[in-house]
């Protein structure tokens, strides 16, 4: 209902913003033709015109832009909602590797979760076997993937 309300606004102000150039445009047409003494000079008509087109642009970016984040928080709320057949700690682990993308080394999950290795091995173990995640040996350490389905739905 609130987005219907702001694509109503943005499109009346943007046939204002129409319907004022347009106006603008005949009064220069029809009062600068002719030799007329008229009050305003073209270039103050321009930049008052130039200046709504700023605001009017700026307008429509804000109240788009509103609607995107807000309908983006509520789908992110939503998202995580579904985490909820997650242990705590096994949902730390998993926002963490969503905040990076799907792709998380097993070495720096130490330092944003503050678990010690044993435990992120266990919970690591515990979400393979759930088939939330998958590892790839890399080196010294591990590459935590997400599922393909589950990024597919979080990222």
């Amino acid at each position: 209902m609130l987005e219907h309300r702001s694509m109503i606004l943005v499109i009346g102000i943007i046939t204002g913003f129409i319907f004022i150039t347009s106006f603008t445009a005949f009064y220069t047409t029809e009062n600068f033709s002719s030799v007329c003494g008229c009050k305003l000079p073209l270039w103050v008509i321009v930049i008052s015109l130039a200046s709504l087109g700023v605001f009017v642009g700026t307008f429509t970016y804000y109240v788009l832009t509103k609607n995107y984040i807000n309908d983006k928080k509520k789908l992110n709320k939503a998202i995580f909602k579904t985490l909820d057949f997650l242990e705590n700690d096994e949902k730390v682990l998993v926002k963490n590797l969503i905040e990076n993308n799907g792709k998380i080394y097993q070495s720096k999950l130490k330092d944003l979760t503050g678990f010690d290795k044993v435990k992120i091995s266990r919970i690591i173990n515990s979400l393979e076997k759930k088939r939330t995640l998958k590892k790839e040996k890399r080196g010294m350490t591990n590459l935590i993937i997400l599922d393909e389905d589950l990024a597919g739905i979080f990222i």
